[in-house]
């Protein structure tokens, strides 16, 4: 049996008929960027995230370097940034001139709210760059309090947690802005590249859509340097449709974790990912850690024909482009367990039941 890591033709084919419908909805008006779609995209996640206002631009790192030039983050500034996260993360904040100051992961992938609390307090930061891996918020408010108190400007890396929730709300109810990413792996994933920031700041949506488009107004004056980063329409067609069946989606990744879960939860030696109270996990990903086996299961779900992936293999203190910011005492012994002993099982939808039975039975078959 062969079980890919993700399946996105299995996607595509199931709903063809309607994706290449809004192909041609868009060849036949012509605007393929700026389009219709676009706005209807905003739109629509102000509807889905519970904001305010929404900017779609062409990724989530254009997305997250935006929202830093907006919070007037400058050259000599240090922003707080999680250890352990994907690169785009962190890179906006040097793009930006400012100096990341790396944070260790807390027990559950989330960053270490209790160091980054600290750092707030110092007074050495400028901003935070808080970011909810995997499909699950982490509970901000005392983040979000520590921040308004100093005067540090809170932004929410809310990449792969499109549609989750905590307590009822989502990633920019509590922050200056949060970054969505449509990567084809996400929730609502593109057939290319896209992004967006939410926020409830119309004047920060407002300084965004001119920086997405060569500091252009609405009145088609150029204000400022800006950039091109414009999602198409065609992309942010696709996207639309996906967020009409996000619910539908999550709900489907929830069924498969739990069955992983149910699996894992006998075998003493893994962890399974926690669903914390009042979170409500979409699951981008599925991630257990399984300590000094997680290279054995690994393999040993390989040789079965069971695609997964390991995230993060290195934490962004260990990469070369990082390490000139970092300090000769810094250590991160959280997030460097996590990189030993994380691995991520296939997690789409399009999962039908007897591929899970089959990972499952693959999970159980393994010598623990």
């Amino acid at each position: 049996m062969n079980i890919p890591f993700m399946r996105l033709d299995r996607q595509f084919a199931q709903h063809k008929d309607t994706i290449m419908a809004l192909c041609e909805q868009v060849f036949a008006h012509g605007r393929v960027l700026q389009g219709p779609e676009v706005e209807q995209l905003e739109q629509q996640l102000c509807e889905v995230m519970g904001t305010k206002e929404a900017v779609a631009v062409g990724s989530a790192t254009d997305a997250l370097f935006f929202a830093l030039v907006t919070a007037n983050i400058k050259p000599g500034d240090k922003v707080a940034v999680p250890a352990m996260t994907f690169v785009a993360t962190a890179s906006p904040v040097i793009r930006a001139g400012a100096t990341p100051v790396f944070v260790d992961a807390g027990k559950h992938y989330q960053p270490d709210i209790t160091k980054t609390i600290e750092l707030v307090n110092s007074g050495t930061i400028q901003a935070v760059v808080a970011t909810h891996l995997y499909g699950q918020l982490f509970d901000i408010a005392p983040l979000a309090h520590a921040c308004r108190v100093n005067g540090v400007t809170l932004i929410e890396d809310a990449a792969q947690a499109i549609g989750a929730t905590y307590n009822g709300s989502g990633p920019g109810a509590q922050s200056f802005a949060a970054s969505l990413s449509f990567d084809p792996m996400k929730v609502a994933g593109a057939f290319g590249s896209g992004g967006a920031i939410v926020t409830n700041e119309p004047a920060v949506a407002e300084r965004i859509k001119r920086l997405r488009y060569h500091g252009r107004d609405d009145s088609r004056s150029y204000q400022e340097l800006g950039y091109n980063s414009q999602i198409a329409s065609i992309q942010a067609a696709i996207v639309g449709f996906k967020l009409d069946h996000l619910d539908e989606w999550a709900e489907r990744r929830q069924n498969i974790a739990r069955r992983y879960t149910s699996i894992l939860d006998e075998i003493s030696t893994v962890t399974s990912p926690l669903e914390i109270p009042g979170a409500r996990h979409v699951f981008h990903k599925y991630v257990l850690t399984a300590g000094s086996d997680r290279d054995r299961l690994k393999k040993h779900l390989s040789d079965a024909g069971v695609g997964t992936m390991v995230h993060y293999a290195s934490p962004l203190h260990k990469e070369p482009l990082f390490v000139e910011y970092l300090n000769a005492d810094s250590s991160f012994p959280e997030a460097e367990r996590l990189s030993r002993e994380a691995l991520s099982l296939p997690m789409y939808p399009e999962l039908d039941d007897a591929d899970v039975d089959y990972v499952c039975e693959q999970l159980t078959n393994f010598t623990w």
